[in-house]
């Protein structure tokens, strides 16, 4: 394929090559669930391919009439006569077993945990899970009689709807019935065509997905018309407004393939477009939203027998029989456009499937239609042209332009019709959530924000953060956090006084900081503030994230003695040897600076160990803290100088005291407490 073709086709892999029989390479024999496995079942073995490493060979002596491998796990099915059996192939476990009532005629994993199998009257389900045996979904309908050969089988996305296909000889060629069948309703649907497959796509507008069925039309009783392609949504509910349904659109067919009819439908997920093969190895791909054709072509002379979807990227995988060619298909963004313009010529197709699928090409062409929709005073569909049209329309320059057309009396503001639009179908880029923001917070309107925001409808930034800070701190915190604006979502826990969620959040993101800086302007305004702060910055995990002394020192400088104290008690905590200076400073400030009783209370927990006894010793004597004094000394002297005012002791504690000391030193202070006169009589009795 050349580069200016809307499609990508290159082969996998040859299983002719890989060693495969050609006798093995057709319906039935050969299998592909998903872009994971392919199994070939030859007359005395069963051979796997590995497609995600690189065609690995795996090759079991297994007799067996049909084999599937699982489209996700290492689940394997076999078949034989009426038998059917799973196992798992990392366990080597046999998981289950099951003798069926009749021949399965067809089998399919209609997704990776439910093993469809039909009969020549019925459809089964085997769930793979549990301990259950397959269970009878629905009968085949009279037009899928036991003359047609089932092709396909399909079960939607939310499980409630399967389509099986078949085909049989028709006077006119190979004619195609299919049956739709509701699981809840428990009815069916005949349909005639050949191919069919369930998608969910967007749909402008709606908020819900929609979940189509996609299907190939051909008339048996009318071979002279030509095919059609169907697409409608099923399963709707009523309640929430009408059902997408396209127009039926005919099928370009080309004049040497009037006998041609499709083999499968596959279903590009990411990209919403299907693709049609034929038995003649004719490709056609689809626009689902639309239903128009984009591209056609005749791939390969061989009949395609098997196809599955590589959901990843969208891309289709075929085998052809006999011959064994595994080939890949897939869509071909960057030559797509153009080649709807310039062979299609269909630069309504090109404007809409640039614009869904965010494909260049179509930049002059959106340029011209919205010059032309502005100049016609179109604001609706001008706004709906730029909301879907990528990033190709979503600019400054388009924004100014709704802003300078002036309203119609009676109706809203240009602008707002095409923030509407936008909002509508997603997500506003940066400068359309700004320019929309300004006149909402004009109006006092902050609540339509805060829903816009709620329902990610705006991208976030530092400049919307910046507009909305003056009127909701708590807003501008949701949108500096999302934009990752790290120092102004810190200001914003500071202005909501919600300090202890600083350091936690600097953490969690790894944001460094000038945490004294910070402390330093707290202390100024808010000296609680600084406090809460500081407490968590020393307290951080990993360590703290401030000098504690330097800290301290701040605290004191302001003279915030309380602060000093709670912050140091804080600091503390783990009474550790390296801090014996800081436990001396915070016992010294407050026996100093008039809060005896709180040094007191700490000397009184027996928290803090490391501190200057013999200073702090000095300290409780000059504020008449006598008994503190006492226990602090160890030199006779000093216990003796304390002791001239033991009249204003405890006698318990001077009992007690006298109980801790070595006899030497109790009676050279009980000989020094008896000279000092009578006043000490009754208590060194």
């Amino acid at each position: 394929m050349t580069a200016n073709v809307p499609i990508t086709f290159n082969e996998a892999l040859n299983l002719a090559a890989l060693g495969v029989p050609e006798t093995s390479i057709k319906h039935g024999l050969t299998t592909m669930s998903s872009d994971n496995w392919v199994v070939c079942v030859e007359p005395s073995q069963v051979t796997m391919v590995d497609l995600r490493n690189g065609g690995q060979i795996t090759r079991r002596s297994i007799t067996a009439e049909a084999a599937i491998m699982n489209p996700v796990q290492n689940i394997i099915a076999l078949r034989s006569g009426t038998r059917v059996q799973i196992f798992n192939l990392d366990t080597k476990q046999k998981l289950k077993s099951y003798e069926m009532p009749e021949a399965v005629v067809f089998w399919k994993w209609a997704n990776d945990t439910t093993l469809a199998m039909v009969t020549a009257t019925a459809v089964y389900h085997w769930l793979l899970a549990g301990a259950s045996d397959p269970a009878k979904v629905f009968d085949r309908h009279q037009s899928l009689g036991p003359n047609s050969q089932i092709i396909n089988y399909h079960m939607s996305p939310d499980g409630k709807w399967c389509l099986l296909g078949g085909i049989s000889a028709g006077q006119g060629g190979i004619n195609g019935n299919m049956q739709l069948y509701s699981m809840e309703k428990k009815v069916s649907q005949p349909l005639q065509g050949h191919a069919g497959a369930f998608a969910v796509i967007k749909v402008m507008g709606r908020d819900d997905p929609a979940q189509v069925l996609v299907f190939h039309e051909k008339k048996n009783d009318q071979p002279q018309d030509p095919p059609k392609l169907f697409v409608m949504e099923v399963g709707r509910d009523p309640a929430k407004g009408p059902a997408f349904r396209l127009p039926p659109t005919q099928l370009p067919v080309p004049a040497d393939a009037a006998a041609d009819f499709p083999v499968s439908i596959v279903i590009d997920k990411k990209d919403e477009i299907a693709f049609l093969m034929t038995k003649m190895g004719y490709l056609y791909m689809f626009d689902i939203m639309s239903g128009k054709t984009m591209y056609r072509a005749k791939i390969t002379q061989d009949v395609v027998f098997c196809t599955a979807s590589q959901d990843s990227t969208g891309a289709m995988f075929g085998i052809t029989v006999r011959r064994g060619q595994v080939f890949r298909i897939q869509l071909n963004g960057p030559a797509l456009v153009p080649y709807i313009v310039s062979t299609l010529r269909d630069n309504d197709l090109a404007i809409k499937v640039a614009g869904r699928l965010n494909l260049p090409g179509a930049e002059n062409l959106y340029a011209a239609e919205f010059e032309r929709l502005i100049a016609a005073k179109d604001v609706v569909n001008a706004a709906k042209l730029v909301a879907s049209s990528g990033t190709a329309l979503r600019t400054p320059a388009t924004i100014a332009r709704f802003q300078q057309i002036p309203a119609e009396p009676g109706s809203p503001q240009p602008i707002f019709q095409y923030f509407s639009t936008l909002l509508e179908t997603g997500r506003l880029n940066e400068q359309e959530s700004i320019e929309l923001a300004k006149p909402v917070l004009q109006q006092g309107r902050p609540q339509l924000l805060e829903k816009w925001l709620k329902d990610d409808k705006l991208q976030c930034s530092e400049a919307l953060g910046d507009l909305i800070m003056p009127s909701d701190v708590g807003m501008a915190l949701s949108v500096y956090l999302r934009a990752q604006c790290h120092a102004k979502a810190i200001n914003c826990f500071v202005q909501r006084g919600e300090y202890d969620k600083i350091v936690p959040y600097a953490t969690s993101v790894g944001f460094k900081m000038d945490y004294s800086t910070m402390l330093s302007q707290l202390l100024f305004n808010n000296p609680q503030g600084a406090l809460d702060l500081a407490k968590g910055l020393v307290n951080a995990e990993g360590g703290p994230l401030i000098d504690i002394q330097s800290t301290a020192e701040a605290f004191l400088s302001s003279n915030r003695v309380q602060e000093t104290t709670a912050f140091l008690l804080e600091a503390l905590k783990d009474n550790k040897p390296e801090h014996a200076y800081l436990q001396t400073k915070l016992l010294e400030i407050n026996l100093i600076g008039g809060a005896p009783q709180v040094a007191d209370a700490i000397m009184q927990n027996g928290i803090l160990t490391h501190y200057d006894r013999p200073h702090v010793g000095k300290l409780c004597e000059k504020v008449g803290m006598w008994q503190r004094a006492a226990e602090h000394y160890t030199d006779i002297n000093d216990i003796k100088r304390v002791f001239k005012n033991s009249h204003q002791m405890n006698p318990e504690f001077i009992v007690e005291y006298f109980g801790k000391l070595n006899r030497e030193q109790s009676v050279s202070l009980l000989k020094d407490m008896l000279s000092r006169g009578p006043a000490n009589v009754q208590v060194c009795v």
